[in-house]
C-alpha cells in the first residue's frame, strides 16, 4: 500500500461538570444531567460525489460518482472513528476501502490542539481486507488564528506494520475559515519521498454552505471542490491529475 491508498479524518472533544450541590433544586438536577450527557458525543455523515477524492491522502481515488460515510463516537478525550469510501460504479478502485482509528485529544493551550490516530486502513478492491490493508498513524496539529481562521497540520504514515519497507509519509497543510454556514478550505498535500519512492504535490480548495438545519440533531450541506496535481511521481495512474468535486452531505448529531 501506498499514499494512493492512504485516507485519513479530524475529531472535537468536551469535557463534563461535576455536581455542585448536595441537594440541588429541580432545575439544577436538569442542569447537571444536561452537562453529564454532553461528555458522550456522536455524529453520522454519510456524502455523495461526483468524483472520489482522497482528502487525506491528497489524490483522486476514483473519476466515478463515489459514496462514503464517517461515523464518530467521542466521550471526553477519547474518540473513535469509522470511514468507508464506496466507488459507486467500479468495485475495484482505489476508493473502496475503509479506515477505522482511536483518538485522543490534547488541548494544550486556548488556541493549540494536538490529535494523534492510530489504527488501520483497509483496502477493499475484492476482500474485507486486501493485500495492503496496514496499521495507519495521523497525527494533526491545529492552530486558531482568529475567530472564524484555524490553521492546520496533519502527518499520515501508513504502512506501519506488515508492509515496513513501504512505509509512507504524507502532510498536510490546511487552511479553514468557518462563519455561521460558510466554510472555505485551501489544502496543500505533499509526500515528501523520505521512505519510499512516491513523491507528489497537490492542492485544492474547497467551499461549502454548511449546517443547514433541517431537523433536531440533522444537517444537511453542500459545497464544490477544485483539485489540482502540481507534481507527481505516479507516472501510471489512471485516474485524473485535475479534478472538479461536487457533494451533497447529511450529518446527524447526537
Amino acid at each position: 500500500m501506498n499514499a494512493t491508498h492512504a485516507i485519513p479524518i479530524l475529531a472535537f472533544i468536551l469535557v463534563g461538570y461535576g455536581l455542585a450541590y448536595a441537594l440541588p433544586t429541580l432545575e439544577e438536577d436538569s442542569v447537571q444531567a444536561e452537562k453529564k450527557r454532553s461528555q458522550l458525543h456522536f455524529r453520522i455523515t454519510p456524502r455523495i460525489h461526483t468524483k472520489g477524492l482522497f482528502t487525506y491522502g491528497g489524490q483522486v481515488g476514483t473519476d466515478n460518482p463515489a459514496f462514503d460515510v464517517n461515523f464518530t463516537f467521542e466521550y471526553k478525550q477519547w474518540g473513535f472513528l469509522v470511514y468507508k469510501g464506496v466507488d459507486l460504479v467500479d468495485h475495484t478502485t482505489d476508493y473502496n476501502f475503509s479506515l477505522i482509528a482511536l483518538f485522543r485529544n490534547f488541548k494544550l493551550s486556548d488556541r493549540l490542539t494536538f490529535t494523534p490516530y492510530v489504527g488501520t486502513i483497509l483496502e477493499q478492491s475484492e476482500h474485507f481486507a486486501d493485500t495492503g490493508s496496514d496499521a495507519a498513524c495521523i497525527l494533526i496539529t491545529s492552530f486558531k488564528l482568529m475567530p472564524g481562521f484555524t490553521a492546520e497540520h496533519m502527518g499520515m504514515f501508513g504502512n506501519l506494520v506488515f508492509e515496513p519497507t513501504h512505509l509512507d509519509w504524507v502532510n498536510r497543510f490546511r487552511l479553514t475559515y468557518s462563519s455561521k454556514h460558510l466554510d472555505v478550505i485551501t489544502s496543500l498535500w505533499h509526500n515528501n519521498q523520505v521512505f519510499d519512492e512516491s513523491k507528489y504535490l497537490t492542492g485544492a480548495i474547497n467551499i461549502a454552505y454548511s449546517r443547514m438545519k433541517i431537523a433536531k440533531h440533522l444537517f444537511l450541506s453542500t459545497g464544490i471542490t477544485g483539485f489540482a496535481t502540481f507534481h507527481s511521481s505516479d507516472e501510471e495512474s489512471t485516474t485524473s491529475k485535475d479534478a472538479l468535486q461536487l457533494t451533497l452531505a447529511a450529518q446527524w448529531v447526537h
